[in-house]
């Protein structure tokens, strides 16, 4: 049951139209809004952690430290533009490559998700193998969700911005869904968007002092 081999694939390919500015590179605690999920992936039993970027990215919205990090891989995704299911398919192409079982898809803009959630959603995969396990909020699945590869040829023939949560209509799969803390599946998308889950990272942190 162990040796499933899941990668994750981290979306970070994004144009942030609706942020107008590049929203991996806001503040976020000690670091940036883009590693945080980063973090959580390489924080977690996944391997490898695909990194999707566009071709041109010089990476200044990540530290260091993890852009050297040993379970990382770059894919300079060339038809980013295109819409987030391009960007997918770049990182599924890599996971195929890598001999993956199962690709874990993670986003650059939801940064409430930890490596506990993401290892959570793994274990699920590896004990029932389903065609996929996903998060959910009020039973509506979303990412981070797990992709078994009985899925990636149907995944690898999205198109525009079409992600894997058109797939879950489609009464030929069967997964799971894991109802965690509802503000991890919270994506930050515009100005307002951000100043909220700034408030919710600080009442959230302000809540674990006082328990200290």
């Amino acid at each position: 049951m162990n040796q499933v081999s899941i990668a994750a694939i981290y979306l970070a390919a994004g144009e942030s139209r609706r942020m107008g500015t590049d929203k991996r590179a806001l503040p976020w605690g000690e670091s940036t809004l883009g590693a945080a999920v980063l973090k959580a992936a390489l924080r977690s039993r996944l391997a490898p952690v695909i990194v999707v970027i566009p071709p041109d990215d010089a990476l200044a919205w990540l530290p260091v430290e993890l852009r050297n990090h040993e379970k990382c891989r770059f894919v300079r995704c060339a038809v980013h533009h295109r819409g987030q299911a391009h960007s997918l398919a770049c990182g599924l192409q890599e996971a195929l490559a890598a001999g993956a079982d199962a690709a874990a898809v993670l986003l650059a803009d939801q940064p409430f998700v930890t490596s506990e959630m993401i290892d959570v959603l793994a274990d699920l995969y590896r004990r029932h193998r389903p065609d996929y396990v996903a998060f959910a909020r009020f039973g509506t699945p979303m990412p981070p969700v797990i992709f078994g590869k009985q899925m990636f040829p149907s995944l690898l023939s999205l198109k525009g911005d079409a992600g894997g949560r058109s797939l879950f209509r489609d009464p030929h799969w069967c997964g799971l869904l894991y109802e965690g803390d509802e503000t991890a599946g919270i994506d930050i998308d515009t100005k307002d968007d951000y100043k909220r889950a700034v408030m919710d990272r600080e009442e959230k942190e302000g809540r674990h002092r006082g328990r200290r």
